[in-house]
């Protein structure tokens, strides 16, 4: 997988994912996450996420959802009024429609809402009101609106809804809304791309007729020209407070340390990555040895190291571990001689880890 800085991408086998910023080297990119954490991460366990697939076409239930309503009649109001009518943003209504085609962007911030907005600007308290939904997000939304009766819910509207925009639901009577003290509303949030999947919301709202009989309730916002009463459904910083608040001190301290443990491993992996190692053993080098004498195996030995060691120098590989085992140490012998010779002042080397390899392996630093 390739990839450039500024791409957006996402751990192949972990969750998240962030901007790569930078390279420490041809196989290591540095992931800054959400968090502002640089995080070193192998390019091949890297997915870049697509920002232009334009083409993409969302699933077949949705498809046929789209065209059940757009030939269906759920966009008319519930009722009509011939005295009231001409205070409907039809224009709204048919914008709303869902463009199956268009692409969605990555943005996870979402807010959903009723909206009320008095009939009559000249007496909201005395007006019947319309009804809105308002989808605040960079979400589609498939939502249901109802009304309790008895031990059933009666209909109002449904729809899907494409996102930052909202939706004529109905007009109510002043009468009516005391008559139906509990909407229920079911919403789903989905895009046309992979997004991050957000709970299916069933929320009963009790309307409160005597909020409705103030003018004061009705007041100046981001939805609408007039004023109106706004109540937020659901709301992704609410629930990002609500979480917040109900962590404990401890719950932090233990959150912090996985963070810091997970980072710490993901970076003592990355190093390991940039470590390359060449086996030095006959039996990794040749199939089969029986006829060879210890001088021309030792020859095969030294060559591989010579051309590795060569290769790793013109691709600037920063470290590399050659295992060439204990035996007689003749092999350690002739390493260490090219290094101090040929090699001199291009490299440096140690032992190994004596942990991972004991005695057997030689670690050379390339300058």
């Amino acid at each position: 997988m390739k990839c450039s800085t500024g791409d957006k991408v996402r751990f192949l086998n972990d969750t998240g994912g962030g901007t790569v910023v930078g390279f420490t080297s041809k196989t290591i990119a540095i992931v800054r996450d959400s968090d502002g954490f640089d995080i070193p991460a192998p390019i091949s366990e890297l997915v870049v996420v697509s920002e232009n697939n334009e083409k993409k076409i969302i699933d077949e239930y949705t498809t046929k959802a789209v065209e059940t309503y757009r030939k269906s009649d759920v966009s008319k109001p519930n009722r009509t009024k011939e005295n009231t009518q001409e205070n409907i943003d039809i224009t709204a209504d048919i914008n709303n429609k869902i463009t199956a085609e268009e692409e969605d962007n990555d943005r996870i911030e979402f807010e959903i809402a009723l909206g009320f907005l008095p009939v009559s600007n000249d007496s909201p308290a005395n007006s019947d009101l319309q009804i809105y939904m308002i989808n605040d997000s960079s979400y589609r939304m498939f939502y249901t609106i109802g009304k309790y009766k008895q031990s059933h819910i009666e209909p109002i509207k449904n729809g899907i809804m494409e996102s930052d925009c909202k939706e004529f639901v109905a007009i109510l009577s002043k009468k009516e809304i005391a008559e139906m003290p509990v909407f229920q509303i079911n919403f789903i949030l989905f895009k046309n791309r992979d997004y991050m999947a957000q709970a299916v919301q069933q929320i009963d709202f009790h309307l409160n007729m005597a909020k409705f009989l103030n003018n004061k309730t009705f007041t100046e916002n981001d939805f609408f020209e007039q004023n109106a009463f706004i109540h937020i459904l659901a709301s992704s910083r609410k629930m990002l407070e609500n979480y917040i608040n109900s962590l404990s001190d401890s719950d932090i301290k233990k959150s912090q340390k996985n963070k810091n443990d997970n980072f710490r491993k993901q970076t003592q992996s990355a190093r390991k990555s940039e470590i390359e190692e060449i086996d030095l053993h006959i039996e990794s080098l040749i199939d089969k040895k029986d006829n060879l004498s210890n001088g021309e195996i030792l020859k095969l030995q030294i060559d591989r190291f010579a051309t590795s060691l060569n290769l790793g120098i013109s691709a600037h590989t920063r470290q590399m571990v050659f295992i060439h085992g204990t035996g007689n140490g003749k092999l350690k012998h002739e390493i260490r001689k090219l290094l101090d010779t040929q090699y001199a002042g291009k490299v440096r080397y140690q032992d190994a880890s004596f942990k991972e390899y004991g005695y057997g392996a030689t670690m050379v630093f390339i300058k």
